[in-house]
């Protein structure tokens, strides 16, 4: 399994090294392709010279095209498997150009992905949709203008076309959609593993650090129920040394980038901001994650110095891998982006410590029950309003995502997924139980809109200590309200 692994890995290799430009939701310039063999960055996409133009319309086929900001395969313009330049002969890979020929025989039709670039994509659909003559009949959205265009009525609600006993609306197998509390079906997203474990942040540890200090691994507490707030403060007081005896603390309990750490600490303490309709900045769960962070910094002092200079996003998600922190969040597109393990068989371990993921612990208003795990993120579609035929549109994307014919195993065969993998540890047990973490927090997933609201929020003041966690509260309660209150008029 392992040799395959490599083998396979080092054909991906020119993709997987791309991995380096993978998204955070800090900074909208960069999106990663979930499949882990396709990265592009926003910020050049306008840059491109492979953008497909609209295909013509030939006799009576349908041409259905699928307005994205990168390119994606497989559609009817591709005649051979080569044409993706990531192929290395996976069967995943040989059942995705396969399907192509079975939808246009089957729907009488030929499907394009249209390379609209990051802006052309919301120009798109803020435009031409409002007109009532959509550019595509279907569009790959981000939430933070996917939403506002389906709470707008710029989304077919999949409710008002499709039968009752659709997959979307029972088993999902193979689509799901994001429930916006509005009784509508318009975001859709695919179900198979690889969405569920995108943009989740685990925390991580240096697992020989903690061994070191004598520590107990915090997955055993997570299993006993005693991971906890205060037993994760407790850690991070121990780990907070002056190693070298010089008077300096140059050893941490924690660093991580502030986005990061709060919306993590938010749903481990069963808290939110903009969940629903009405604010919950000013909730009493959530002053307990203000205070929680100020604490860390200002109190305990158990983090490493905050960067906070516009390099924050890199410097404090990077920070630990110099093996002076012992826990932080951690993603697999940060693992990768420096290459910490060898998941290309080329590159060698780059960092001389294991990295662990385990669950966040629990705050004190939380319940490891019914915390979140993971804020709606990564892929969603919709169809626009207005798209002819809809319910042959959405047939065609169904086929489209079921190019493993219902076989799920295929879909989220280990090997289809080795990236996920790989990325997270240079042995392969720490790889699978990494994985499982993941994949935990991702089943998990909740809607929160905090960092969506059109507005930024000044942390700095409750890093230093210069703004307090009520402070903080009463800053911005009413702007989230009022941003709500725009976001769902």
């Amino acid at each position: 399994m392992k040799f395959f692994k490599k083998v396979l890995s080092l054909l991906l290799v020119c993709s997987l090294i791309l991995a380096v430009t993978a998204c955070s939701k800090s900074d909208p310039e960069k999106e990663i392709d979930t499949s882990g063999d396709t990265v592009i960055d926003k910020k050049d996409d306008d840059k491109q010279d492979d953008k497909k133009e609209p295909a013509p319309k030939s006799g009576e086929k349908r041409i259905i095209n699928i307005g994205t900001w990168w390119v994606q395969y497989y559609d009817s313009s591709h005649g051979a498997l080569e044409d993706d330049p990531t192929y290395s002969g996976t069967l995943a890979a040989q059942l995705k150009f396969d399907v192509v020929k079975k939808i246009e025989e089957k729907y009488n039709v030929e499907f394009y992905w249209q390379n609209l670039t990051y802006e052309g994509t919301r120009e798109s659909i803020n435009t031409s949709i409002l007109a009532g003559a959509p550019d595509c009949d279907i569009y790959l959205v981000e939430l933070s203008f996917g939403i506002p265009a389906a709470l707008n009525g710029l989304a077919t609600d999949l409710k008002t076309i499709l039968p009752a006993d659709s997959d979307l609306f029972t088993d999902q197998n193979v689509i799901t959609y994001l429930d916006l509390g509005d009784g509508k079906a318009n975001l859709l997203k695919r179900v198979e593993a690889a969405s569920t474990i995108e943009a989740t942040y685990p925390l991580a540890f240096n697992l020989q650090m903690l061994q070191d200090n004598n520590l107990e691994d915090p997955r055993e507490l997570v299993k006993r129920g005693e991971w906890t707030w205060d037993k994760f403060m407790e850690y991070c007081k121990v780990l907070t040394q002056d190693t070298d005896g010089d008077g300096t603390t140059d050893q941490y309990g924690y660093s991580g980038f502030h986005q990061e750490t709060f919306e993590q600490l938010l749903m481990s303490n069963g808290a939110s901001v903009a969940s629903t309709t009405t604010e919950a900045l000013s909730s009493a769960a959530t002053g307990e994650v203000l205070q929680m962070i100020s604490d860390m910094y200002n109190v305990d002092k158990v983090c490493y110095p905050y960067d906070f200079t516009d390099n924050a996003s890199d410097s404090m998600r990077f920070q630990y891998r110099d093996g002076s922190v012992g826990f932080w969040p951690s993603a697999a597109w940060i693992a990768a982006q420096n290459a910490d393990y060898d998941y290309t068989g080329a590159n060698g371990v780059t960092l001389e410590f294991d990295t662990v993921y385990v669950q966040w612990p629990v705050g004190p208003s939380g319940n490891a029950n019914t915390n979140g795990g993971k804020v709606s993120a990564g892929e969603y579609y919709i169809i626009p309003a207005g798209v002819e035929d809809p319910e042959l549109v959405y047939n065609v994307l169904y086929d489209m995502w079921n190019w493993y014919d219902g076989d799920a195993s295929i879909r989220d065969d280990e090997e289809t997924l080795y990236w996920w993998y790989a990325v997270t540890g240079k042995d392969e047990a720490l790889q699978n139980a990494n994985f499982d973490v993941m994949y935990d927090v991702g089943s998990r997933e909740v809607f929160e809109l905090w960092n969506n609201l059109g507005f930024f929020y000044d942390f700095n003041g409750l890093i230093d200590g210069t703004v307090t966690a009520a402070q903080f509260q009463e800053t911005y309660k009413q702007q989230v309200q009022d941003a709500l209150d725009a976001y769902f008029k």
